[in-house]
């Protein structure tokens, strides 16, 4: 039985910004992430990805947004089996995508939420995945650039990075990182996704 990755999400309060100035970058954000992706109704969306980048994902959807400056994102995500595979995959239908909307209709106050076949991975991943957000939420628009950069390219190294994000400085980075949390939030998804490969 092959399972899936469903990612529903949207962006909060997205009239507060010009779309012509977030839309193309959550589209080339969701290319980052995935071939398989709609955006619907202006600001929301969908992504289908493999299970070990699921979670990796979700962080680099957000880190990207974040970057933006005042925008925010909610994503749900659903593990499951898909029953139906359309040209869109806002029109596609299986267990993936139910519990994808599940778990972004119940999001309420929280702005990350996952839901699997197993009820204890999900406890463990909702409670340790939403103390990261806390910690993602207090980043400035520096320290988003730079994770997701860090995320994009995992085998790259700082020096890279700071090349890359056009930084002056390898130590900028490295500050960057180190007031983003990025070592605990790195082995959180790497635990949670270690987690969830273990049951499939």
């Amino acid at each position: 039985m092959e399972l899936y990755a469903i990612i529903t999400g949207d962006i909060v309060d997205s009239r507060s910004k010009d779309i012509r100035e977030w839309l193309p970058f959550l589209e080339s954000t969701l290319g980052d992430c995935s071939d398989k992706y709609d955006v619907y109704r202006g600001d929301s969306f969908q992504v289908m990805l493999g299970l070990d980048k699921a979670i990796e994902s979700m962080f680099y959807i957000k880190s990207r947004i974040r970057s933006l400056g005042n925008l925010e994102v909610r994503m749900g995500l659903g593990i499951g089996t898909v029953d139906y595979m359309d040209a869109h995959i806002k029109n596609s239908f299986g267990d993936a995508f139910v519990r994808s909307g599940e778990a972004f209709e119940s999001l309420h106050k929280d702005l990350l939420m996952v839901s699997s076949p197993w009820k204890d991975w999900d406890e463990l991943s909702n409670i340790m995945l939403n103390l990261c957000v806390e910690i993602a939420n207090r980043w400035t628009v520096n320290m988003a650039e730079t994770v997701a950069e860090a995320l994009r390219n995992p085998d790259v190294n700082q020096q890279e990075l700071a090349k890359r994000l056009h930084r002056k400085h390898q130590s900028q980075v490295s500050t960057e990182l180190t007031r983003a949390g990025w070592s605990k939030l790195n082995k959180a998804i790497a635990y949670c996704t270690e987690e969830l490969l273990r049951r499939c």
